[in-house]
């Protein structure tokens, strides 16, 4: 496929030749090493079939403009591979560009970190996930310079283009912001006019189009630009002149074309065939759509896994990565499973439902909207596990590259402790595929059988006490209870552990002033054992999901969102329960149920 050198590529190139950006110490213009070398890098960036060449040609130019010590073009250079890597489908590549973008400037102490949010936000964009693509997005339009118009009118058009189809109402809030400054440069007003049309296009409004198609032409005509959103343009006009089939056939050849990526050409097609009134259509095309978005994010997963586990270079370490990929193969495995039959379920019942034809129409809305809901928790789903795994695999790859170095020199007590960690963080990425697998009732048969005794007032203030170096001073563990010191109960102590353990380290986590108190007493033939704590609490209409999987009240905070849901299953096998007092206003308080012979 033909690269999308157009219009959202070049902008982000054009950026590098802005006036206020490539003056500081040399005159571009006049100067030949620097116009053969970014000429060359032009015409490779566009062309296929020519990855060693471009990146050789690439390479040339950015060590060009470090030799001249002009670092932000440096690193635009940098940004404009990682695009390529994208573009190319690359995405691990262009991932591991963008980290060591990252560290460089950390090393350095410069700051361009818009450049390292601009490529993981169209990494993101080439994986389906508008939501993290838009944040960093945002982060990169947050961190320029206020001098920084080009590349701030490239991150505009970016999003307007990436949310046309699917969120037109914020998608012309982004376009709006850059149209005045876009009269000065023609190829940015260009871009800003055809995402208009295309806004107007997937909204219905036909006049509002029709007007802004007939000022892109002119506007086209007049400044002799290239061709970009031409195609598309036009395959909006066939359809609302009700020329369907034409319009689709018109689609296929712009997706060839690169007008629109892959997904955009899904999104298209979704509003075309509601226009035509094909429901069912619309319906299967969101359903590739999903299916094409869990293809190319779990692409994504395995390729940095697999890179992390070849960079480690340790035969235990690798066997363990081994058994974490393929654990990670199992749940996504088994996510899509539960998916398509989920999507084939809906299918079924919605060819049923033609037989009355009353329903007809309200029954495929009802499907419509349960599959874009699917696609939302499987983005959620595949963002929050690779945020979680992200950590320890970085920390691998960090400790690993601190081993392989040459020339470093370590103590045998450094080199275990570099080990150790390692074999640390490869068991932390285990316990998080254990939570999962655990949650998806893949372990639903691992039972909790009654292992031994334990007194209950040494037992439960033995664990508050143990996390005690864990918190400020701010914070004050107490322990009470109304049970003889003497009191037994016999149940299965790890899994108990394992769910006192969840209940404290949540109370640390939000609770950064106060007190966090455990209390035990007897209820006729129960044991309840509570944890309290003087924290920010959880908001009413939270309070029924938290035992939810995957669920968490602040998405930002460290965690999968699987300690309660675990929590509560280990609960209920020992033959108790974990719920959630929310009577208690002073913080958040969970209540233990235990049985007692």
């Amino acid at each position: 496929m033909k690269k999308r050198f157009t219009p959202i590529a070049l902008l982000v190139l054009l950026c590098l030749t802005s006036p206020k950006s490539v003056r500081a110490a040399v005159d571009f213009d006049n100067d030949p090493v620097h116009k053969q070398l970014y000429h060359r890098f032009l015409e490779l960036y566009s062309s296929t079939g020519r990855d060693a060449e471009f990146y050789r040609a690439s390479d040339s130019l950015a060590q060009w403009y470090r030799d001249n010590d002009l670092l932000l073009q440096y690193y635009k250079m940098q940004l404009n591979i990682c695009l390529y890597d994208t573009e190319s489908g690359r995405p691990s590549q262009a991932m591991e560009r963008a980290n060591r973008m990252l560290h460089e400037m950390e090393a350095e102490h410069f700051d361009a970190y818009s450049q390292v949010y601009t490529a993981l936000g169209t990494i993101y964009e080439s994986r389906g996930n508008l939501r993290m693509a838009r944040y960093y997005y945002e982060e990169s339009i947050n961190s320029l310079d206020a001098n920084d118009q080009g590349t701030k009118m490239s991150t505009y058009s970016r999003l307007a283009f990436m949310l046309m189809l699917r969120d037109p109402v914020e998608a012309e809030v982004w376009n709006e912001k850059y149209r005045q400054e876009s009269l000065t440069f023609p190829p940015y007003h260009q871009v800003y006019l055809a995402v208009k049309a295309m806004i107007a296009f997937a909204v219905g409004n036909q006049i509002d189009f029709e007007n802004t198609y007939q000022e892109y032409h002119s506007y086209h005509e007049q400044h002799q630009l290239d061709n970009y959103g031409k195609d598309m343009l036009e395959t909006a006009r066939l359809a609302f002149q009700h020329h369907y089939d034409e319009a689709l056939s018109q689609l296929a050849k712009s997706g060839e074309e690169a007008d629109l990526n892959t997904l955009s050409v899904y999104d298209m097609r979704v509003i075309i065939y509601k226009m035509m009134g094909r429901l069912d259509l619309a319906m299967k095309t969101l359903e590739q759509r999903a299916e094409c978005v869990d293809s190319l994010n779990s692409d994504m997963i395995f390729d940095n896994l697999n890179q992390i586990n070849a960079a480690t270079g340790l035969s235990s370490t690798k066997a363990k990565a081994a058994q974490q990929r393929e654990q990670m193969l199992i749940v996504v495995l088994l996510l899509a499973t539960v998916i398509i039959i989920l999507l084939a379920w809906v299918i079924w019942h919605i060819r049923r439902s033609r037989l009355r034809l009353k329903e007809r129409n309200e029954q495929l809305r009802s499907a419509l909207a349960m599959a874009e809901e699917g696609e939302k928790m499987k983005t959620e789903f595949v963002r929050s596990v690779s945020h979680e795994i992200r950590t320890p695999l970085n920390a691998i790859n960090g400790f690993n590259n601190i081993l392989n170095t040459p020339g470093t020199e370590l103590s045998p007590d450094e080199r275990q402790d570099l080990l150790k960690r390692i074999a640390d963080n490869v068991k932390a990425i285990t316990n998080i595929v254990d939570d999962m697998l655990r949650v998806a009732d893949k372990e639903s048969n691992e039972f909790y059988p009654k292992s031994g005794k334990i007194y209950c007032n040494q037992f439960f203030s033995g664990i508050l006490y143990e996390h005690r170096d864990r918190i400020s001073s701010a914070i004050e563990l107490n322990y009470t209870t109304k049970v003889i010191n003497r009191f037994q109960i016999e149940t299965n102590i790890e899994g108990l552990r394992k769910i006192m353990d969840q209940l404290i380290q949540n109370a640390i986590k939000f609770t950064k002033e106060g007190f966090i108190h455990m209390h035990c007493e007897q209820d006729g033939n129960q044991v309840l054992v509570s944890v309290e704590d003087s924290g920010c609490g959880i908001d009413k209409d939270q309070q029924d999901k938290i035992f939810e999987g995957f669920y968490k009240g602040d998405t930002f905070e460290q965690g999968m969102g699987l300690g309660l849901t675990v929590s509560k299953k280990i609960a209920r096998k020992l033959g108790g329960d974990l719920v959630l007092d929310t009577q208690y206003t002073g913080g958040a308080r969970f209540v233990l149920h235990l049985p007692v012979e």
